[in-house]
């Protein structure tokens, strides 16, 4: 009898022993999942090339394989597209992956996840992660140009033989699951909203004689594919579209426009004299590059939200530029040159090498030259 309940003793104490395990291994899952909850920026940041193919690394990134690189924004990463090659790294320089895209005259579009390689008055389009192809597509009229939306949409717009031109929208498996088009007008640019569910579109047509440009907005659906609204921008092309916190941001050789995004309306415009030679805008902060005829060089011109100019910078006819934070970037041959948002230089770096093309990522500016890739650390 005694030897009975030790039996039963020991299976009590077992399993007392077993539920106190499980109750552990629970309170600590628990708050290793609070934890995550509440740092997973900082936890996951780390981990965010895990499963990216990396090779070599360290600046400056060698381009000797090819002539001609196109450098773009793909996250925290940084993209070089070439006539025959997608390449991708990251911030750090180290090779991501190498794509062959075999397209004739290779263009490219991206977000934070993904660049969009098309080909100009070709048929096909690629799209592609950070280390691999996520869809081919073809079109069976010539592209004119694509763009990729803020999360995984993308859109084609191409020439019709019965239309001015057609406005595809793709989503991440390349399916169309929307296809406008335009009967007598010439599409130029177009844009989304945050998420994708609508699309912006300037378009030019001639009115009398004389041209007439409209901004549209779509409502992205199989169902439909009537414009929500038309706002006229004057008789000049457009030269840009952006969607913005403050609505929809459109340029033209004329002057600038900024449109209710939800009701087209007309919110602020302000006419241009000069020649445009650039446009830059991030949030908070618009400039619009212009020729100055009497230096032969270019002026930086800021605008205000009701886009009245605010300040000005005399710039190189050289220089290529950026915007992001807040602030100017401005790069003349072997030198950086920062402005805040009122166009005052806060500081200058002098570079290594001439330069001809820059992008800021985070805190650094990354740096294209005849043959490589150069890094600045803003923080320096």
């Amino acid at each position: 009898m005694d030897e009975r309940n030790d039996i039963n003793k020991y299976r009590e104490d077992k399993l007392r022993r077993k539920a106190l395990i499980k109750l552990i291994v629970f309170v600590v899952a628990a708050a290793t999942l609070i934890v995550i909850v509440f740092n997973w920026r900082s936890i996951l940041a780390p981990l965010k090339n895990i499963g990216l193919r990396s090779s070599g690394g360290g600046f400056p990134v060698d381009l000797s394989r090819s002539a001609k690189y196109e450098i773009g924004k793909l996250g925290e990463n940084f993209y070089l597209l070439t006539d025959t090659y997608l390449y991708t790294y990251n911030e750090d320089g180290a090779e991501l992956s190498s794509k062959q895209h075999g397209l004739q005259k290779p263009m490219c579009s991206s977000n934070d996840k993904r660049a969009l390689v098309y080909d100009r008055s070709g048929k096909d389009v690629k799209e592609y992660s950070k280390s691999a192809e996520v869809f081919s597509k073809s079109f069976e009229d010539s592209i004119v140009f694509a763009e990729m939306g803020t999360d995984e949409r993308c859109a084609v717009v191409t020439t019709a033989s019965r239309y001015s031109n057609y406005l595809y929208v793709l989503n991440l498996e390349g399916r169309q699951i929307f296809r406008w088009a335009s009967p007598d007008e010439m599409i130029m640019q177009v844009c989304f909203d945050d998420g994708d569910k609508s699309i912006y579109v300037s378009v030019v047509g001639e009115k009398n004689g004389a041209l007439n440009s409209s901004v549209l907005r779509f409502e992205i659906s199989e169902k439909t594919q009537s414009e929500t609204w038309r706002t006229p921008i004057g008789g000049s092309v457009s030269y840009s579209l952006q969607k913005c916190a403050d609505g929809v941001y459109a340029v033209t050789s004329e002057g600038a426009f900024l449109i209710n995004d939800k009701t087209g309306d007309l919110i602020a415009s302000n006419e241009y004299s000069k020649e445009i030679v650039g446009i830059a805008r991030s949030s908070g902060l618009h400039v619009t590059l212009f020729r100055d005829p009497v230096s032969n060089g270019v002026v930086a011109t800021a605008y205000s939200e009701t886009l009245e100019p605010s300040a000005a910078a005399a710039l190189e006819n050289n220089a290529d530029f950026d915007v992001e934070g807040g602030k100017f970037y401005a790069l003349c041959g072997n030198k950086l040159t920062i402005y805040n948002a009122a166009l005052e230089e806060i500081t200058s770096f002098d570079l290594d090498d001439e330069y001809s093309d820059i992008i800021i990522i985070g805190k650094y500016a990354y740096l294209l030259g005849y043959n490589k890739v150069q890094r600045q650390n803003l923080k320096d």
